[in-house]
């Protein structure tokens, strides 16, 4: 079954997700991580999975129920924290390839899968969006030593690393290398050098974020249909 797994804060509602791409589905709850999948026909939706460890193991937990068979597609959908003066908040940005200094991933390069990337960008130009390539890093928290959120810069990766996440994106891709998965992700930049996140306010931020749930979850959606 294709999945479309969701990055961010594990409390985040996804019942607007839902009334939108499978407004008649059954649920199950992984034991490990408490994350529910929300089961359609052809089609499985994750609710928010946070951070390296817990994207893992709800992929991991989801393969020893038997969701995923070689061929599959995986879409990973969330957000990043942009290090450059290119991607701002708001902008939707798709990896083009992934890097992780942590876990023994160093030196290692992923890609997503090139023919879901054609797709994803064709799907987000009909909903009139332009998404921004670049080159994805993984940190292991918002508040990863090694990143100064002052300057937005990481003292792990040069300045063809644009963006990082907390590993979701690079483990998701790595985790679908292994089990002959088609992957890609598409996300939203919520913090960059310029626009802070800091600049707008808690429901501002919800509300923009919650947008950007619902179209990206669509766009993952169409792209796995086609």
């Amino acid at each position: 079954m294709d999945v479309i797994l969701n990055l961010g804060n594990p409390a985040k509602e996804v019942s607007s997700i839902l009334n939108v791409l499978l407004p008649s589905c059954s649920k199950r709850v992984l034991k490990l991580t408490g994350a529910q999948v929300f089961l359609g026909p052809n089609i499985a939706v994750t609710s928010a999975v946070y951070g390296a460890g817990m994207t893992l193991d709800c992929l991991e937990e989801m393969k020893l129920e038997g969701t995923f068979q070689a061929g599959d597609s995986l879409m990973l959908v969330g957000s990043m924290g942009s290090l450059c003066e290119e991607i701002q908040l708001g902008d939707i940005v798709v990896p083009e390839c992934c890097v992780c200094a942590y876990y023994g991933f160093k030196g290692i390069e992923l890609f997503p899968h090139g023919e879901l990337l054609r797709l994803l960008r064709a799907s987000l130009e009909k909903e009139g969006k332009r998404p921004i390539a670049y080159r994805h890093g993984s940190s292991f928290a918002v508040f990863d030593p090694h990143t100064n959120h002052s300057t937005y810069k990481s003292t792990l990766y040069d300045a063809s690393v644009r963006g990082v996440d907390c590993g979701e994106t690079f483990v998701g891709l790595e985790f679908a290398r292994r089990n002959q998965l088609s992957a890609a992700a598409v996300l939203y930049c919520s913090d960059s050098p310029r626009s802070r996140i800091s600049d707008i306010g808690v429901e501002e931020f919800e509300r923009r974020a919650t947008a950007f749930d619902i179209l990206l979850n669509k766009v993952a959606a169409d792209v796995v249909r086609t």
